[in-house]
């Protein structure tokens, strides 16, 4: 799976705890561990999409735009991992493009199976998001098992 959505999570709950102050992406690039150039790259997608602002230059940098409870999970979910993610490198059988005469049954098809069970996990995943909103992942990372005890109670509805 493709970062951007942890990168963007991340980043939009150091934003929040440094909301009154302008962050470089050199900043939360060490503060993710990762190159400022991909933390610009998903900053950029989230600044078109209003949930912060950006300015470049020596005093420049982000702030956050919105408040975390306007911010649901599923939509950063989207916006950061299009559901046509290629599944390729999780599946196992020969490329489309391979022309192998002698294939068992299970070499033929187990690329279009694994396909379509990643697939539905997919739509799943996106439906699990959008219960919920950042301010709600930020519950959980100031009291860290929200999300378990939830489920422990039987909760569907967080």
């Amino acid at each position: 799976m493709k970062l951007d959505f942890s990168v963007a999570v991340h980043s939009l709950l150091y934003l929040d705890v440094h909301r009154d102050s302008k962050v470089s992406s050199r900043e939360l690039a060490q503060s993710l561990h990762l190159n400022p150039v991909m933390i610009r790259n998903i900053l950029s997608v989230l600044h078109k999409q209003g949930y912060l602002t950006g300015t470049v230059g020596k005093n420049g940098g982000y702030q956050l735009e919105m408040a975390l409870a306007d911010m649901n999970l599923g939509d950063l979910y989207d916006l950061t991992i299009p559901p046509t993610i290629s599944y390729a490198r999780f599946i196992t059988g020969p490329s489309k493009t391979d022309e192998q005469v002698n294939q068992s049954a299970i070499a033929a098809n187990i690329s279009e199976t694994l396909t379509d069970l990643f697939s539905v996990a997919d739509r799943q995943y996106r439906v699990y998001y959008h219960q919920f909103t950042m301010a709600d992942l930020k519950r959980d990372l100031d009291h860290h098992g929200y999300f378990l005890a939830q489920e422990d109670a039987g909760s569907t509805d967080l």
